[in-house]
């Protein structure tokens, strides 16, 4: 990990940028990891924390243990220098939450969206923002963002929330006017990419692909320890690559997506076809024949009964999951596949055709030392990984850039 976050901060970042954003992702931490983390001499360092430690950005937290020599002071983080707004736009619930630099919750507020219409959705995400500064203890320096699909980055542009109805909505605009605050907007994957590649199971690897399969599929590519956005902020559109061009019609418009084919909804549309078809199958009566309520959760709950056609269509998923995997392998050569998302449930069914499929359709030099892993919980991490960026903005405009 520790050349991984020398070329992280390598680009495009100050000295002080670098060893700040070290000391808060990795501490508590020697001056001596610091040094090798970053690539900078011991004397720099040395140089750097003073002045932080001197502007009340980290303090001395304890004594490490030594190495051989005299036992190291740790630094951290001051958590009591400010605290974010982190907004989680789930399927029919919004969650505010007030978090401190080391990822405390220190509040949470939730919310039901279910049927509401874009525009209510939008006020009950402004009236969590007031009630999470009001119960702030510690002042709140900005606003987080966590929506479904695509985001411009840098303009703070929801381009289309699907399970919201938001086309183009300028939610940074709107939460600066209103709030009188920073606010940064992300795509739920990525964020969970950069929380998972900074605080979960991903210690070393330099380079990462992310696919959350459920309703839909979307993904978040690490490259070089960090996140890879594309030219125009769009980089992880995975679910939207062609696996079969004469494969079903996509919500995008195209046809035969890996979404189309491999995500939950897919495999819905799967079952349902198959037993209308006169496919016999368990799942027929616990819909008690009513087709429109099959969800994902009955078809797992069917596969657990041994019911051979959501085991066989589980199957059928995990072939085309696998196929699409095996195409980013051979493009991007990562280190570590991770799947996350609703479809993990069904992992005892997916898993082992999953990682044939990769075998065989993927280059030998590229699948050879390849990882693939499942995510059993997203949520921890899509907020850190939101709360990670939008700390990560601060230490640059705010706390370094108005020394």
């Amino acid at each position: 990990m520790e050349n991984v976050i020398a070329n992280t901060f390598k680009i495009g970042s100050s000295n002080d940028e670098q060893t700040m954003n070290v000391i808060r992702r990795q501490g508590p931490i020697s001056r001596v990891e610091i040094a090798k983390m970053t690539g900078l001499t011991p004397p720099t360092v040395t140089n750097i924390t003073t002045k932080l430690l001197d502007l009340g950005l980290i303090v001395e937290d304890s004594i490490g243990e030594s190495s051989g020599g005299r036992r190291p002071l740790l630094l951290k983080i001051n958590n009591l220098l400010a605290t974010v707004i982190i907004i989680y736009v789930r399927s029919e619930q919004m969650i505010g939450y007030v978090i401190d630099p080391e990822f405390q919750i220190q509040w949470e507020d939730h919310r039901s969206i279910k049927g509401k219409k874009p525009e209510e959705v939008l006020e009950i995400m402004m009236d969590i923002i007031v009630a999470c500064q009001n119960m702030a203890k510690i002042p709140v320096l900005a606003v987080g963002v966590v929506v479904r699909g695509p985001v411009r980055i840098r303009d703070g542009v929801a381009v289309f929330v699907p399970n919201i109805g938001w086309k183009n909505a300028p939610l940074k605009d709107i939460i600066e006017e209103r709030i009188g605050l920073p606010a940064f907007i992300e795509n739920d994957v990525k964020a969970l990419s950069n929380g998972e590649y900074y605080y979960g199971s991903v210690k070393e690897a330099s380079s990462m692909i992310l696919l959350k399969v459920s309703h839909g599929i979307g993904g978040g590519i690490i490259f070089n320890g960090a996140l890879y956005r594309g030219v125009n902020d769009s980089a992880g559109e995975v679910g939207h690559t062609t696996i079969d061009v004469a494969g079903p019609i996509c919500s995008c418009g195209n046809y035969g997506c890996l979404e189309s084919l491999a995500s939950e909804n897919a495999l819905v549309d799967m079952v349902v076809k198959a037993i209308k078809e006169g496919q016999e199958s368990l799942i027929y009566g616990l819909v008690d024949g009513n087709l429109s309520n099959v969800t994902p959760e009955t078809i797992y709950q069917a596969a657990d009964a041994k019911d051979e056609l959501a085991i066989r269509m589980l199957g059928k998923v995990a072939r085309y999951l696998g196929i699409g995997i095996a195409n980013f392998v051979n493009i991007f050569n990562p280190e570590i596949v991770i799947i996350g998302g609703g479809i993990v449930r069904g992992r005892q069914y997916i898993e082992d055709i999953v990682r044939q499929i990769v075998k065989d359709r993927s280059f030998e030099s590229c699948s050879s030392v390849l990882e693939i892993s499942f995510l059993t919980t997203t949520t921890e991490n899509t907020l850190k990984g939101a709360a990670d960026i939008v700390f990560a903005e601060i230490t640059e405009s705010i706390w370094l850039g108005q020394r």
